[in-house]
């Protein structure tokens, strides 16, 4: 069985997701289309804007066929630990190729630039190292100075490193390399309709909005500055960026689950401030002592996470890695668990969201598998143990805090982490 495999967050889902999954079926002449998705938390540090349970429905209606959630420790991670854990996932579960969606104008240079890119990324020569610290020293952001730096050695490569989809596929080739994985990357050209298309139709609802990110993406603030009565015309707005059937399931879900946002997380992270020493909060991955100083100092303060993310923000770090912190310091993540996850070699257990009845050969295969398959979370602990079972019951932990906090806005009930039935969808 052939097996080709989609890294996504589908946040939400858009019609570059329904192209990139097409081309993917086509290109590599795949009998099952895995997709490794982010569960509840995505990696720039946030709540997803719709639960993981409706962006797997969304993708297995629009061309997947299975759904594997990528653990919270590394979908809420920065590109290197997230494009490690995901290409790991997708190795331990037999996918021959990942396909990724890359920008037009680097698309067809991808394939001869991005390993002799991610060997340089890799092993950082000396001179890599001085136009690093050069850019560091000159006040720019790492991953600004870490781009330059790359640069003065493979100029031709600038382009790859300025386009954010090809730099995170390029995140994917440098972790097979680095882990040794026989994965091979297919870039798929990303096509533009459907992605900017209604950003002009949002912002008369939203107070600010970023111009190259897609327009779909912001439909999560609308809660908080539109009223509901108006929420129906921004659905519409996005009839035209997204399939039908992705629509559809966001009107059904739209004020019964969706959207959660980072400020439906301010109330538990101003507890955590408060209860946390400064080395318990330095302990949480992505903070460290300073951040942790800065956040301490703010322990008695009243706010929303968005406001204290913007007082927070400095030229040296990026408003995603402090949204990751907080996050972190949220859910408890620490810094020493995010690493004993990463250096497994191989996933401790893969939770499946959702399939269609084309996985059913796959999955009576699934003795092949070199990590347990969890399909019901109440039976995780007849097949895990040890660290595997802490982790697991971490990660369900951080999906229940997800449903609580939809619960808690807009007092609709969804089923507990161990009440789920594992899902067909029938095609």
């Amino acid at each position: 069985m052939k097996i080709t495999g989609i890294i996504a967050e589908f946040n939400p889902f858009h019609n570059g997701h329904a192209h990139l999954l097409k081309k993917a079926r086509e290109l590599t002449g795949a009998d099952l289309i895995l997709v490794v998705m982010s569960g509840d938390f995505v990696q720039r540090g946030t709540p997803a804007l719709l639960s993981k349970y409706a962006r797997a429905e969304t993708a297995l209606l629009c061309g997947a066929d299975l759904v594997a959630e990528l653990p919270v420790f590394c979908a809420a991670a920065s590109a290197e630990y997230f494009a490690e854990g995901a290409v790991r996932l997708l190795a331990d579960l037999g996918a021959d190729c990942f396909v990724f969606g890359c920008e037009p104008e680097i698309c067809a240079d991808f394939p001869a630039l991005a390993a002799p890119l991610a060997d340089l990324l890799l092993e950082e020569p000396p001179a890599y190292r001085a136009a690093l610290r050069s850019g560091l020293s000159a006040g720019l952001p790492f991953p600004a100075a870490r781009r330059n730096a790359a640069a003065t050695l493979i100029p031709e490569g600038a382009g790859l490193l300025d386009a954010p989809n090809s730099l995170l596929g390029l995140e994917y080739v440098k972790a097979c390399r680095k882990r040794e994985l026989a994965l091979r990357p297919v870039a798929v050209e990303r096509i533009g309709k459907g992605y900017h298309e209604t950003a002009s139709a949002l912002r008369a609802f939203l107070s600010k909005m970023e111009p190259e990110a897609p327009a779909c993406r912001y439909f999560g603030p609308v809660r908080e500055t539109v009223p509901q009565e108006n929420a129906v015309q921004v659905l519409e707005a996005l009839s035209g960026s997204m399939p039908e059937r992705a629509l559809a399931i966001l009107k059904r879900e739209a004020f019964r689950t969706f959207p959660v946002t980072e400020n439906d997380l301010s109330l538990l992270l101003s507890f955590q401030l408060l209860n946390c020493s400064p080395s318990d909060l330095a302990g949480c991955a992505d903070v460290g002592a300073e951040l942790a100083a800065r956040l301490f100092a703010r322990r008695f303060s009243c706010f929303r996470t968005t406001d204290l993310l913007q007082s927070l923000k400095t030229k040296e770090v990026t408003y995603t890695r402090l949204s990751r912190a907080l996050l972190h310091i949220v859910l408890q993540i620490s810094q020493e668990t995010q690493n004993s996850f990463r250096a497994l070699k191989h996933s401790p257990y893969t939770r499946i969201l959702g399939m269609t009845e084309a996985a059913r050969p796959y999955l009576k295969a699934a003795s092949l598998i070199p990590v347990p398959l969890i399909r019901q979370p109440a039976r995780a602990e007849k097949v895990l143990s040890g660290a595997a079972l802490d982790f697991f019951r971490q990660d369900i932990a951080a999906a229940e805090l997800y449903r609580r906090l939809s619960w808690e806005r807009y007092g609709v009930e969804q089923p507990s982490e161990y009440e789920r039935r594992f899902p067909v969808i029938p095609l």
